[in-house]
This record gives structure tokens, sequence and C-alpha cells, in this order.
């Protein structure tokens, strides 16, 4: 069966790039759709999906002083709000395998945009002015490759051909290999980060021979909330979140900041069997990009790299252990907390420069003082690090797992239910 492309683009400006990339696409054997998100005149190329229909797709009339009085902010809005309500349908209906956008600033926003909503798995390619800036705005907690185009997208040139060209080739690649993620294992998500990896390390092997596959997050702010995300979409049938180090980070703006609210409630709200760990919670992380606050500057501190963990006193333990209880309490699934004693990271033991096994025990108390009855906590005469802590991680989850108490359908990568 020949599989479709979507092609999104303002093709107001960048209609010419995006009629090359569906003649390179077309003569690759895959079909196209090409959907006009422009809201600036006419389109340079024709679509299948004019901008007409975007905008009614976000309840707005494409034509009329409605539309004249919008901004440009507002326009980029509905073309967004259309794209994806649009796209989502296309989905649905089987009639798209993957998407691809590129243009400026306003061209990746609202393609990107499109893109976040859609699942896991599906092909998506931008090719962008700005994929050599930060692009953490737009590439969010899903799996878009970005091609930096170098030069602008604008005049017709032998140099952004071939860059045009490579992308189109990329993601005609990703659509015949789309279908070849499917596995009956079961996926346990485990939380990870520099100064807990070994925890997770120790897990795996135990995982595997018990029959699971483990999908590993960096515990680095998008990590954290792309599990949960997927998590949410169906996806994993456990979670291990051994390293819930983000909500330092969280508090003080360190280098794993970003997790919002969400974070820690997802497993809870789709039943999903759950295991915490206090991994990393006892430290914030900084660098030169993500400066440490004067509040912070006489604290115990370790070099990790270019980034240097702070230890967090007995306040923010307490803190954490406030936040952790109040989403664990929500949650409608089987749960547990596993504490180390011996230690929450690889600074955090005899001899280590965050050792402090008392203030880690203000945590342990104020959490076993909040949990509501029915979530057991546990805790080792060990460190994090010691393989005895990850093989009761394990046994704990495939407990929970073996007896079936999780709810709802795990879907595939592409968001199919299995």
């Amino acid at each position: 069966m020949e599989k479709t492309l979507l092609i999104m683009a303002t093709l107001d400006t960048k209609g010419k790039e995006a009629g090359y990339v569906r003649d390179c696409v077309r003569s690759a054997g895959v079909g196209t759709l090409v959907m006009d998100v422009g809201t600036l005149g006419g389109p340079l190329t024709e679509a299948d999906i004019p901008a007409a229909d975007v905008l009614g797709a976000a309840g707005l009339r494409a034509s009329g002083a409605a539309f004249a009085a919008l901004c440009r902010s507002e326009a980029v809005e509905a073309m967004q709000k259309g794209g994806i309500a649009i796209a989502r349908r296309l989905l649905e209906e089987g009639r798209i395998d993957g998407i691809f956008g590129l243009g400026g600033g306003t061209g990746t926003a609202i393609a990107a945009a499109v893109m976040r909503s859609l699942p896991f798995g599906m092909p998506k390619v931008i090719v962008s002015t700005v994929a050599s800036r930060d692009v953490r705005e737009y590439v969010g907690t899903k799996d878009i490759v970005m091609f930096h185009s170098v030069a602008d997208l604008l005049g017709s040139n032998r140099f952004i051909r071939r860059i045009l060209e490579q992308a189109a080739g990329a993601i005609c690649g990703m659509l015949g290999t789309a279908a070849a993620m499917q596995n009956p294992a079961p996926i346990v998500a485990v939380t990870a980060y520099g100064i807990n990896s070994r925890c997770a390390m120790n897990v795996e092997p135990l995982l595997e021979g018990r029959g699971y596959e483990m999908i590993g997050f960096h515990a680095n702010g998008v990590g954290g909330m792309a599990m949960e995300e997927m998590v949410g979409e169906g996806l994993i049938d456990a979670v291990l979140d051994l390293t819930p180090h983000e909500l330092a980070d969280e508090m003080f703006g360190g280098y794993c900041r970003g997790i919002g609210q969400k974070r820690f409630r997802a497993a809870g709200e789709a039943g999903v069997p759950l295991l915490l760990a206090p991994g990393g919670l006892d430290n914030a992380v900084f660098s030169p990009f993500y400066p440490m606050p004067e509040t912070l500057k006489d604290r115990r501190r370790h070099d990790h790299d270019d980034r240097f963990c702070v230890r967090m006193e007995r306040e923010e333990m307490i803190a954490f252990a406030r936040i952790i209880a109040e989403r664990l309490n929500e949650s409608g699934g089987p749960a547990c907390v596993l504490i180390p004693s011996g230690g929450f990271s690889e600074a955090d033991m005899p001899g280590g420069e965050l050792y402090d096994p008392e203030v880690d025990r203000s945590f342990t108390r104020e959490l076993k003082r909040l949990l509501r009855v029915g979530i057991t906590l546990e805790e080792m005469d060990v460190h994090i690090s010691d393989p005895a802590f990850a093989r009761r991680a394990v046994d704990i989850i495939d407990g929970m797992v073996r007896s079936g108490r999780q709810t709802g359908p795990r879907r595939s990568e592409t968001g199919r239910q299995t």
C-alpha cells in the first residue's frame, strides 16, 4: 500500500520549496497531500488543503473582516488550531502516514505545533531556518526531526534544493520503516540522569530477563514530560520513576527545569503501575548556561562536568516530599515508593560531597506522614546504586504488572490500539 505524506508550508512565501519537496517525495513512490498554512497572500503552489479550509477547521472564515482583523500572532494561532484538527482527522481516517514541514519562524511554529499533537512513532520532519537555535519550544516532547536549512528558504538555488532533497529522502526512508516497531513485550519506562544512571543500568538486564523492554528517559525536564505523555497515550505498561530529580531543578531554575504541573500524574491517571524512588532529589544541577541562584551560593557542591550539583537541604527535601505525596495520592492505579536509606545519588554516599543521611531522612519521614493508605513505602538499607536496590525495584514492579491491575489497552507507537 502506498504511503502518504502530509506536507505543510506557508505557500504564500514557501510555495516553490513545498512544490519541490512534493515532487521529490512523489518520485520516491510516496503519495502527498499539501496543506497551505499561509497567512499573507495567495499560494505559489497548488494546495490539496487550501488555507481557507485550515481556517475553517479553526472556526474562522478565510475572507472578510473577521480574518482581516486578526493580528499576525492570532492568524498563526488559527492556522495551528486548524492544522491540528485536520491532521488528526486525516490520521484517524488512515489517510496520512507522516508529516513534513518547512519554513522560517512562522512556518516552523505552525508545523511544529501540528506535529506535537500527533503520536509518537509517526515520522515528523521540519526543514527550518531556526533549527540552529534552542529548538525545545518547537520539538517539545515529540520525536520531531529538524533539518537546519542554513540559508534562508528564499529563492530557488541548488544549495537549498539539495537540503530539501536530503530531508525528503530522510522522511521517505522513515515511512518505509514506520511499521517495524511493533513488539508484544510489555514496556517499562525508567527515568535516569548522569549522577544516578547506575541504578537504571542495573535495572535493564533484570527487566529484560523477565520479558520486558525498558525505555529510558533522561530526567532533564523534557525527558520526564515525554514519559508522562507516552504513558497517557497508552504506550507504557509500567513506570520505574527512579529519578524524580527534575523537581529540584524546577524549584531553583536548574539544568533540568521545565516540568510544569503534569509531572508524576500520568501513571496514576492511566492506572499504570508505578514505583517511585528518590533518585537525585538530594541535589539541583547548574551550569554556565543555567546559573545557580544567590540563595544557594554557600551550599555543598559536587562537580559533575561543566555542570555542578548543589545539595538540597532539609527544607527542600520536605517540600519535595509534599509535592510527590500530593500527586501520588491522586493516583488511581497501583503505586509504591522505594527508599534507599544509604543515599539518593552517586554524590550522596559515604565520602561523597553531598552525603547527608539525616537530611535524606527528612524526606522519608514527611512522605510517610502524608501518603494515603494504599500506597506502600518501603525502605532499604542500601545505596540507590546497589544492585540489591534494582532487584527489589524490579520485583515490585513485576508483581504489580502480573497482578493485572493496570487498566486500558496499550497503543502501538503510531497511536493505534493493540
